[in-house]
C-alpha cells in the first residue's frame, strides 16, 4: 500500500539538506509506540538480517535547493510513503491524520491531505523512476581497516546488489521467486549522482529512470519496500513511469 502525504508550511522557511532525517522522524513519531519500537528495534520483519519495511520519498512541490543553505519551502509539499505491510501503512495514515501537524527540522506543517495511491499496473518489464535516489554498496576490507564500497548502475555489482536486496525482502515475506529481478540502466550518467548525508555519513546514490524485469510479485515489492539499501533512511522509492495523476485517489481523506 503506498500514501501521498501532502503538507501546507505553516511559515516559508529553509529545511537543511539532510532534512529526510526529520522526515523519517515524522514517520516514527505517528506510529503507535509498539509498532514504532519494532520498527526501529528491526523486530517487526526478523530474518538473518533484519529488515525495517518501509520506503519514504523526498520531498516534493514548492521545495527548492539553495546551495549552501538547505531547501527553501515556499508553499505545499509532499512526499510518498509505502510499505508491503497494509498495517503499517494504515496506522501511519490515521497517526498523520489524527495529530493534523508536522514537525520538519525547524518548520511546521499541516497536514493538508493523505491520499492513498492507486494499485499501480504491474507487467514485466517495469519503467521506473526514482524519487529518492538507489543506493547499494559492499563493507569491504583493506589493510585491516573497513570501508564502505559504493557501485554505480554502470557496474555490474549494482543490479546484482539491487537484486539479492530484493530477493532476501522476498524471503523474509514469503512471496514466490522463481527467478531474480533484472535492472537495467536507462539515460544514467554522472550528473544523476547524489551525495546524502545520513546522521554525519556521506552516502552516494543514484536517481532515474530503470528497466525492471522478472516476476510480477518482486516488481510489486519493488514498488511497495524499496530498491537497493537503506529504503527506511528514504533511499530508493520508485514510482511506475508514466504515473498518471487523477485527480480521484483509491481514498480520499484530508485533515
Amino acid at each position: 500500500m503506498r500514501l501521498e502525504i501532502h503538507l501546507d508550511p505553516v511559515e516559508r522557511g529553509i529545511l537543511p539538506a539532510n532534512y529526510r532525517e526529520a522526515l523519517q522522524a515524522v514517520i516514527y513519531r505517528n506510529l503507535p509506540r509498539p509498532l514504532a519500537d519494532a520498527l526501529h528495534d528491526g523486530r517487526y520483519w526478523e530474518g538473518r538480517r533484519p529488515v525495517k519495511p518501509f520506503v519514504f520519498s523526498q520531498l516534493s512541490g514548492a521545495i527548492s535547493y539553495q546551495r549552501a543553505e538547505g531547501f527553501n519551502v515556499g508553499g505545499q509539499v509532499w512526499f510518498c510513503f509505502a510499505s508491503p505491510a497494509t498495517d503499517l501503512v494504515e496506522a501511519l495514515a490515521d497517526g498523520i491524520l489524527r495529530h493534523g501537524m508536522v514537525r520538519l527540522a525547524s518548520l511546521s506543517f499541516a497536514v493538508r491531505e493523505v491520499a492513498a495511491l492507486p494499485a499501480p499496473v504491474i507487467e514485466s518489464p517495469l519503467v521506473v523512476r526514482t524519487l529518492s535516489p538507489i543506493t547499494v554498496y559492499r563493507t569491504l576490507e583493506r589493510d585491516g581497516r573497513r570501508y564502505t564500497q559504493y557501485y554505480n548502475p554502470l557496474a555490474r555489482e549494482f543490479a546484482e546488489l539491487v537484486a539479492a536486496n530484493l530477493a532476501r525482502k522476498a524471503e523474509i515475506l514469503r512471496l514466490p521467486c522463481s527467478e531474480p529481478i533484472q535492472i537495467h540502466s536507462l539515460g544514467i550518467s554522472p550528473r544523476h549522482r547524489r551525495l546524502e548525508q545520513y546522521k554525519g555519513t556521506w552516502i552516494e546514490a543514484w536517481a532515474g529512470r530503470f528497466r525492471l524485469e522478472g516476476p510480477e510479485p518482486l516488481l510489486w515489492l519493488a514498488l511497495h519496500a524499496g530498491l537497493g539499501a537503506k529504503n527506511s533512511q528514504g533511499f530508493g522509492f520508485v514510482d511506475v513511469e508514466p504515473r498518471l495523476r487523477s485527480p480521484e485517489r483509491e481514498r480520499r481523506v484530508t485533515a
